[in-house]
C-alpha cells in the first residue's frame, strides 16, 4: 500500500469518516519515532494509539489502531492519520491549542462572540446543532427527546456525522428522561428508542454499513436497563392503568421480525409484569404464539424465556413438568439428568444421557455434553468399566483432561496395549498430546516430518534422543522455508523471534549462516532486514 493512493484499500464509509475525523481536527499529533515508524494519537469517543511504518518512498509495510473496531481490516483512525500524513502534517508531538488554553481563550469571549462561534459551529456540523438543540431544549415531554435524539441518530445512519454524536446524545436521552415524573412516560421513551435504533442498526446491517452502529448497543442496553427499573416502580406502586399502559406499550413495541434479537431487549421488563398471574398469562400465550412461527432454533430460545418465567413464578411441579415436556431440548434435557444425578438416580441419569447422544437434533457439542455427563454418572455410581469406556470416547474427541484418570483405571498389565490401541484410532484427535505425554520420540519425530512447524515445540524433547540430527536438519529446514514466505513487517518480526530460539536452542554457528543468506537474498526488503538488526544478528 502507497501513502499516495491508500484510498483504494479502505472501505468507503470509512474512507469517509476519516477524512471528517482529520478535517475536524481529531488527528491531535503524528510523531516519527524511528527510521521508518510513526506514531500518532487520534480523539475519538476516547484517545487512540495508530502506529504506521512507511518507507521515504510512502511505502506502508504495515498500520495498526488500538481502537477495538474489528469489522474490516482498517478503520477510520487510520484513515484519518493517513489522510493527515499525506497532508505532510508530521513531527508534531501535540496539539497547537491544548485544553487549558482554549478554556482561557474562550474565557475572555463576551457572550454576543461565543453565541457567533457556537452558531458558526452548529451551522458547519448539523449533528453537533442537533445536540445543541437537545441539550438546551426546555421541553422535556416524551415526543420531544424521542423527536431530538432521532435527529441526531437519522444524521448518522445516511453518514454525516460519527458514531459518538449518537452516542453522547444517547447518555443526554437518559439524563433527560429520567428527570421526567411519570414512569410511564419513560417506558415510552425507552421502548421507542430502543425501536428505532435497532431497526435503524438492521437496515444498515442490510445495506452493508454496519462498520460501527453495532456501538450503538451500548446505548440499546442502557435504554433497556432504565426501562426495567422504570417498570418495576409502576410494578411497585399498584396502580393498575399505570401498569396497563406499560404493558401494553412494551408488547406493541415487541416486534418478532428483529433479524438481531431486539426482543431480548423488552424481554426482562416484561418478566417483571409475571408477578401478576394474569400478565404472566398473557406473556406466555405471546410466547407461544410466536413459537408457532418460527425455526427450531428460535423455539429453544423461546422454550428458554418460558421456562425462566417458571423457574421465578412457578412452583417446583410446574418447573418439574416443563423439563419433562421439553426433554428434546438439549438444555432441558441437562436439566433433567442433573435432577436425577441430585436424587442419586444414576440408571435414569444414564438412560437419559444415552438417549441424547441418538436424539435426531444431536450435533457434536452436544453429544459431547452427554459424555461428560456420563462421566460424572459413571464416577459418582462407581462403574469403573464404564467409567473406562467413556474416557476413552472423550480422549478420542480431543478432551485430553481424561487421559491421566483413564490411564490410572487400566491394569498395568494392559496399560501399553490400550495405549497403542487408542494411538491406532483412525480419528483421534488426542494423538499428538499422547505422544508427548509419554514421550514417544519416534512418533514425535514423524509427527515433525509431516507438519514442519511443530518442529519448535518438540525440538527439545527431540534434541536428547537418537534423531537429535535430523531435527536439527528439521529445524534449520522450517527456518529457511519461512524466510521464503513472509513478506510482511510482523511476519519478519515473528520469524526473527524463531530465528533468535533456533540460536539458543539449536546451533549459533548455523543460526548466522542462515541470518547471512537472508541478508544475500531478501536484502531488498528492508522491513525484513530492519527486524533482523532489531533481534541482534
Amino acid at each position: 500500500m502507497k501513502l499516495k493512493d491508500f484510498e483504494k484499500y479502505f472501505d468507503m464509509t470509512i474512507l469517509q469518516r476519516g477524512r471528517n475525523y482529520y478535517h475536524d481536527g481529531s488527528v491531535l499529533s503524528i510523531e516519527k519515532i524511528d527510521e521508518n515508524e510513526y506514531t500518532a494519537e487520534v480523539e475519538g469517543s476516547e484517545l487512540y494509539d495508530v502506529t504506521v511504518e512507511m518507507d521515504d518512498n510512502g511505502n506502508i509495510y504495515d498500520i495498526s489502531c488500538d481502537c477495538p473496531y474489528d469489522m474490516g481490516e482498517y478503520c477510520k483512525h487510520e484513515a484519518a492519520v493517513l489522510y493527515a500524513m499525506r497532508d505532510g502534517n508530521i513531527i508534531v508531538s501535540e496539539p497547537v491549542v491544548t485544553k487549558s488554553n482554549l478554556s482561557q481563550l474562550l474565557g475572555k469571549c463576551s457572550n454576543i462572540q461565543l453565541m457567533e462561534i457556537i452558531l458558526e459551529h452548529a451551522k458547519e456540523d448539523k449533528s453537533f446543532g442537533n445536540y445543541l438543540h437537545m441539550k438546551l431544549s426546555e421541553s422535556c415531554d416524551s415526543n420531544s427527546i424521542i423527536s431530538d435524539f432521532k435527529h441526531i441518530s437519522d444524521t448518522y445512519f445516511k453518514g454525516r456525522s460519527d458514531i459518538d454524536d449518537v452516542l453522547k446524545a444517547g447518555r443526554l436521552l437518559i439524563d433527560k428522561t429520567e428527570k421526567i415524573n411519570s414512569a410511564v412516560d419513560k417506558v415510552q421513551i425507552y421502548a421507542e428508542v430502543i425501536s428505532m435504533l435497532e431497526n435503524d442498526i438492521e437496515d444498515s446491517c442490510n445495506n452493508g454499513y454496519d462498520e460501527e452502529s453495532w456501538e450503538l448497543f451500548e446505548t440499546i442496553s442502557d435504554c433497556s436497563s432504565c426501562m426495567e427499573t422504570a417498570v418495576a416502580n409502576i410494578i411497585d406502586s399498584g396502580n393498575q392503568s399505570y401498569i396497563a399502559s406499560a404493558w401494553e406499550c412494551i408488547i406493541k413495541h415487541w416486534d418478532k421480525d428483529f433479524l438481531i434479537d431486539g426482543e431480548e431487549r423488552y424481554f426482562q421488563s416484561l418478566m417483571r409484569f409475571c408477578k401478576f398471574s394474569e400478565y404472566r398469562s398473557k406473556l406466555d400465550e405471546v410466547l407461544v404464539f410466536r413459537r408457532m412461527s418460527v425455526y427450531e432454533y428460535r423455539k429453544e430460545r423461546i422454550d428458554k424465556q418460558r421456562f425462566s418465567i417458571i423457574q421465578k413464578y412457578g412452583t417446583e411441579i410446574e418447573v418439574a413438568n416443563f423439563i419433562s415436556s421439553h426433554i428434546d431440548n438439549p438444555d432441558f434435557r441437562c436439566m433433567a439428568i442433573e435432577r436425577e444425578i441430585n436424587a442419586k438416580d444414576y440408571t435414569k441419569a444414564e438412560q437419559l444421557a444415552l438417549d441424547g447422544i441418538t436424539a435426531d437434533n444431536s450435533y457434536f457439542y452436544s453429544v459431547s455434553t452427554w459424555h461428560y455427563m456420563l462421566h460424572d454418572i459413571y464416577k459418582l455410581s462407581g462403574d469403573t468399566k464404564k467409567l473406562m469406556e467413556i474416557c476413552y470416547i472423550l480422549i478420542k474427541h480431543g478432551k485430553t483432561d481424561y487421559y491421566k484418570e483413564w490411564k490410572a483405571l487400566i491394569p498395568e498389565k494392559n496399560r501399553n496395549d490400550e495405549i497403542e490401541r487408542l494411538l491406532n484410532e483412525p480419528k483421534n484427535y488426542s494423538y499428538e498430546y499422547i505422544i508427548s505425554y509419554e514421550n514417544m520420540s519416534d512418533r514425535i519425530y514423524q509427527l515433525c516430518c509431516k507438519s514442519p512447524d511443530k518442529i519448535i515445540c518438540y525440538y527439545k524433547k527431540l534434541k536428547t534422543t537418537e534423531f537429535k540430527e535430523q531435527s536439527k536438519n528439521l529445524y534449520e529446514k522450517y527456518i529457511r522455508n519461512e524466510g521464503e514466505r513472509v513478506s510482511n513487517r510482523s511476519e519478519y518480526a515473528a520469524l526473527c523471534e524463531k530465528l533468535r530460539n533456533f540460536s539458543i536452542q539449536c546451533d549459533t554457528e548455523i543460526a548466522e549462516k542462515i541470518v547471512l543468506d537472508f541478508r544475500e537474498l531478501y536484502r531488498r526488503r528492508p522491513a525484513f532486514m530492519d527486524e533482523l538488526t532489531k533481534a541482534g544478528f
